[in-house]
């Protein structure tokens, strides 16, 4: 007897261009695990998907037209405090993503990681339900970043 296949991990994307929100739409689709439930491209119509829809996880740009999307984390958390806030943005990590992080999103993805966005995701989203269950966890995604061309050695020495 086969088991049961999961449901999808529901998702909210929120990104101003339709294109961008059309070709996410399309890859989370494609993989079989993932149903965007709901699309916005400003913060009023992503608090009122996030409230209609409660999602598992929001993919939040930082650059909502004359929106910043970190100023909409926590109104996206008070209405779902159980749904994984996922910056995906053009913007560098460099940059970005300590005030990203800060304000409460769970990970930080540049849009030049798309391509292995699912990937990601399917990490980060089981890393995320440890971390509700009470689990100490830090998303792979951000680690990787994190040491990228630090020599193993030398990784604890820069924590």
């Amino acid at each position: 007897m086969s088991e049961p296949t999961p449901d999808p991990v529901r998702v909210v994307v929120v990104d101003d261009e339709p294109g961008i929100r059309r070709i996410l739409e399309l890859t989370l689709r494609r993989s079989g695990r993932y149903e965007v439930v709901a699309e916005a491209g400003d913060g009023e119509g992503a608090l009122e998907a996030i409230a209609e829809h409660t999602p598992d996880v929001v993919l939040l740009d930082l650059m909502l037209g004359p929106e910043w999307g970190v100023d909409l984390i926590a109104p996206v958390l008070a209405r779902s405090p159980g749904t994984m806030v996922a910056i995906l943005t053009a913007l560098s990590a460099e940059r970005e993503e300590d005030a990203a992080l800060s304000a409460g999103a769970f990970v930080y993805y540049e849009k030049t990681m798309v391509v292995n966005l699912v990937e990601y995701l399917d990490r980060d989203h089981a890393l995320f339900r440890r971390a509700l269950d009470g689990d100490d966890v830090l998303a792979p995604s951000a680690l990787q970043r994190r040491y990228a061309g630090v020599p193993s050695g030398d990784r604890d020495a820069s924590s």
